[in-house]
């Protein structure tokens, strides 16, 4: 018999060593989802400034930066209905209880929801990661809606689903080249030294190194037809 592999959300830092490997095994970590997702996205985006320059037909497009992933997907929460394909062995006994007996979903909502909390050691949110089979991602929760969806007759949430956003935490470890030899460069309407910079070394910051190069005191003020140097980086 081939068990489904469970997704999870757990907290990045520390992975529970032996302790949390006995916790998993006998169905008792809370970071493991009762039912997989159904489907999940991932999108991402880069940001665009728009240089509106007069007499143009269209605007000036200058690259500024790329986005972080964000992950998307939903999980559903049962205490109704719900026996041991879930994982947890106490809702696989309770399953033919009567309903004023069930659990409260909220006991294995609040784990995944309490992902928000701000780490008293870290004094933000800890840095988690959502794992199923092998798909592994890595980043913030910075969005999580719960939604209950079946009470008891008492009131109390028998089935919930929550919708979650994760950020990713990657980093930019591309290396990128620098110049290494002097270049000249002309300048059109609507050019910007900060867009020269990022063009030839990969930062936006790197336009004073550009503006001494070329004796500018207004960087802002380039004249159109004129040659700039860019001053190789050795």
């Amino acid at each position: 018999m081939i068990l489904m592999k469970k997704a999870s959300i757990r907290v990045k830092e520390g992975s529970g060593g032996l302790l949390g490997a006995v916790i998993s095994a006998l169905g008792l970590d809370d970071s493991k989802c009762l039912f997989n997702p159904s489907e999940f996205s991932i999108q991402r985006g880069v940001s665009y400034a728009e240089h509106k320059v007069p007499g143009l037909d269209r605007p000036i497009m200058q690259f500024i930066n790329g986005e972080a992933e964000v992950m998307r997907f939903s999980l559903f929460f049962d205490t109704y209905s719900a026996g041991f394909e879930s994982g947890r062995p106490k809702l696989g006994l309770t399953n033919k209880l009567p309903t004023m007996l069930k659990d409260d979903v909220r006991n294995y909502t609040d784990p995944f929801y309490k992902l928000l909390n701000v780490s008293a050691d870290l004094h933000v949110p800890n840095l988690v990661m959502f794992e199923w089979g092998k798909t592994k991602f890595t980043g913030y929760v910075i969005d999580i809606t719960q939604k209950f969806t079946m009470f008891s007759s008492g009131g109390t949430p028998l089935r919930a689903t929550l919708d979650f956003t994760l950020k990713s935490a990657k980093k930019d470890d591309n290396v990128r080249n620098s110049p290494d030899r002097t270049k000249y460069r002309t300048v059109h309407s609507g050019d910007m030294l900060f867009a020269f910079a990022n063009a030839e070394y990969g930062d936006c910051g790197e336009w004073r190194r550009i503006a001494e190069a070329n004796g500018l005191d207004n960087p802002r003020r380039l004249r159109s037809g004129s040659s700039i140097v860019i001053p190789a980086i050795l």
